[in-house]
């Protein structure tokens, strides 16, 4: 009770400053998980896994915490329902239909490439790599979706429009990407407008997967996210198409990144504008 009274004062809280106590009061609860993860990592010398199991306790975290708020900040019975993880035959049709697009965007642009000469193609087996990478694609789609389209635009469009809910939400989506070493950042900084230009999209199929009810499903934005990461993977991990050096490398992506590259971003920008339409009709 004590807990949830704690909760609900803080839905007088702006907007801003709610987003900013979100995740300080996520980081308090998974600082001690974590000190004693990296600790036994550190002692045993398993820093990669102690790695990975800090972030699955990450998550975890995150998962407790977002039920939590909803429930006790905004008093909504089902939070997740309203985070849009509804698991009905809808969400995993749409699911399947956007993991496809997305899949199919990935291969139409390296295609492209390879068609217009800007990259060779390399064939080999991928059986191994295409499943491995649809497992790290799922799990991708689903923690970032939740997060970003899920709890963060949830909780934007209680306090602001749903296309500036929309607009921030994919702002940040694009510089948490950038959370890591200067240099890093650097080296990665001409993916930004892709990364943006992305989380429009994702948090416009949000609001364009509304059902019958009142609830908008992750389906879709999940669904596609899975699909470029998919795609990617398979490319990148199995070296199957090789820049030619024909054109300049912002043409097909800096350091390979399509959302670094010209047409990567003129296909994200289409997507974005048909989304946008989409979205006006809606």
């Amino acid at each position: 009770m004590v807990q949830r009274l704690r909760y609900q004062q803080l839905a007088c809280v702006a907007l801003p400053w709610r987003i900013l106590i979100f995740f300080a009061l996520l980081l308090l609860l998974w600082s001690p998980l974590a000190l004693l993860t990296y600790g036994a990592g550190y002692v045993a010398n398993q820093g990669a896994l102690a790695s990975t199991l800090a972030l699955i306790a990450l998550y975890l975290c995150f998962l407790g915490h977002a039920w939590l708020w909803g429930r006790g900040v905004h008093g909504w019975l089902r939070p997740f329902d309203q985070y849009g993880l509804v698991f009905v035959k809808r969400f995993f049709k749409d699911s399947a239909i956007a993991l496809a697009l997305g899949l199919g965007l990935v291969v139409g642009l390296f295609g492209l490439e390879v068609f217009l000469g800007w990259a060779t193609l390399h064939p080999r087996g991928i059986t191994t790599i295409a499943l491995e990478g649809l497992g790290v694609a799922l799990g991708i789609g689903l923690a970032e979706e939740l997060l970003f389209r899920g709890w963060l635009l949830t909780e934007l469009g209680t306090g602001v429009s749903k296309y500036q809910a929309i607009f921030w939400s994919g702002f940040i989506f694009a510089v948490a990407h950038f959370i890591k070493p200067l240099p890093d950042i650097i080296s990665t900084s001409p993916q930004f407008l892709g990364l943006l230009l992305l989380g429009l999209i994702l948090g416009a199929m949000r609001h364009i997967s509304r059902y019958p009810t009142r609830f908008q499903s992750l389906g879709l934005p999940m669904g596609l996210h899975a699909g470029l990461v998919w795609g990617y993977y398979i490319v990148d991990v199995a070296d199957l198409v090789i820049p030619s050096g024909q054109v300049p490398e912002w043409m097909t992506g800096i350091h390979g990144n399509p959302l670094s590259g010209l047409l990567g971003v003129a296909i994200l920008s289409g997507l974005a504008v048909l989304a946008g339409f989409k979205l006006r009709s809606k």
